[in-house]
């Protein structure tokens, strides 16, 4: 016969009994003990039978009028004094937690490098959140809208409005684009520097330089630049420009240091590398570039989005706040402040 052992059994021994025993160890009788429990004598009588049954041991003797621990009930009553240590610990321990403890908030942006205005609104978040962790997942860069879906961030800086019901978003300020180059560049000699902004058509032929930004986006600055030319000439263009993805922000502006081509991106993206402020005069840094307007103006707008559903009641909605107000608009006017310092104090 083959007979199956139960070696999981649950554990007879509770809290309460430790404290019992605890309790009757340190008062010596049944009645202070009662009274250390805020329990009656008779409900503490029989927690002992009802213990020394289960455990099938005697826990106390009784020396005259004392209680004195059995060799079983010493044993009890030194795991009672290690265990209910240990639990008190941790109860503090994970009350402390709760204070204290770190919460992650996971961000996405479409090129971290390109939001210099970023930090700083990170920066003013952590001020108000202490608690909150930023993480910025690098490897969600091209696919925020996804990334969201999978739970990989909790927020995301994206290009394209949603249109799932179950996020909330809110736009950012229009980001209108300029162009970056050279002022010896071929395109800046067409006019734009006397008119003060470039045409579309200025770029008819030449390397044009962007991030590497989705194919709808390329496809429509190409096609401003083959309807400006139309309107002039009559002429439909097939591949009006050389169009080259280049990643990283500093990357395009040594490009166009090296006059290898014109940058196109967003203005608060060029704006630090040129000082230059949308509208304004045409105007060369220290490094000699010029950033210009476009004529027609051409913008797009941002999107900060996050899930509806927060159950980790994470402060989404405010960091959004604040992205917002520090976004495109924000940094355009910080850098024209700062370029009219400049030249106040040449």
């Amino acid at each position: 016969m083959v007979t199956m052992q139960d070696t999981h059994t649950s554990p007879r021994l509770e809290t309460r009994h430790l404290r019992l025993v605890q309790a009757i160890a340190a008062e010596g009788t049944v009645t202070r003990a009662a009274g250390r429990l805020h329990l009656s004598q008779s409900a503490v009588s029989h927690q002992l039978v009802d213990l020394e049954r289960d455990l099938g041991a005697r826990l106390f003797d009784r020396v005259g009028k004392r209680m004195v621990p059995t060799t079983a009930g010493t044993r009890v009553l030194a795991s009672a004094e290690r265990l209910l240590a240990e639990l008190a610990s941790l109860e503090r321990d994970i009350a402390h937690q709760g204070r204290d403890a770190r919460i992650p908030l996971r961000v996405t942006t479409s090129c971290f490098t390109s939001y210099e205005w970023l930090p700083a609104a990170l920066a003013h978040f952590a001020e108000a959140h202490p608690r909150v962790d930023i993480t910025i997942v690098l490897e969600a860069t091209r696919r925020g809208m996804e990334a969201l879906a999978a739970d990989e961030v909790d927020l995301a800086i994206v290009s394209q409005p949603p249109r799932d019901p179950t996020r909330a978003s809110v736009a950012m300020a229009p980001s209108p684009f300029v162009a970056l180059a050279s002022p010896d560049h071929l395109s800046m000699t067409r006019g734009a520097l006397a008119r003060g902004s470039v045409k579309w058509r200025d770029l008819r032929g030449l390397t044009v330089l962007v991030h590497d930004i989705p194919d709808d986006l390329l496809a429509m600055l190409e096609g401003a630049v083959r309807e400006s030319w139309f309107a002039k000439s009559g002429e439909r263009l097939v591949h009006p420009i050389e169009l080259r993805r280049i990643p990283l922000t500093e990357a395009l502006v040594e490009l166009a240091r090296a006059n290898a081509g014109v940058v196109v991106a967003d203005e608060f993206i060029l704006a630090p590398y040129a000082g230059k402020r949308r509208g304004s005069r045409a105007s060369r840094n220290n490094e000699g570039l010029v950033c210009l307007p476009f004529s027609p103006t051409a913008e797009r707008n941002f999107h900060v989005v996050w899930r509806k559903q927060n159950p980790r009641g994470l402060p989404t909605e405010e960091l959004a706040s604040i992205i917002r107000r520090a976004g495109p608009k924000g940094a355009s006017e910080r850098h024209g402040a700062a370029s009219r310092s400049r030249r106040r104090r040449e």
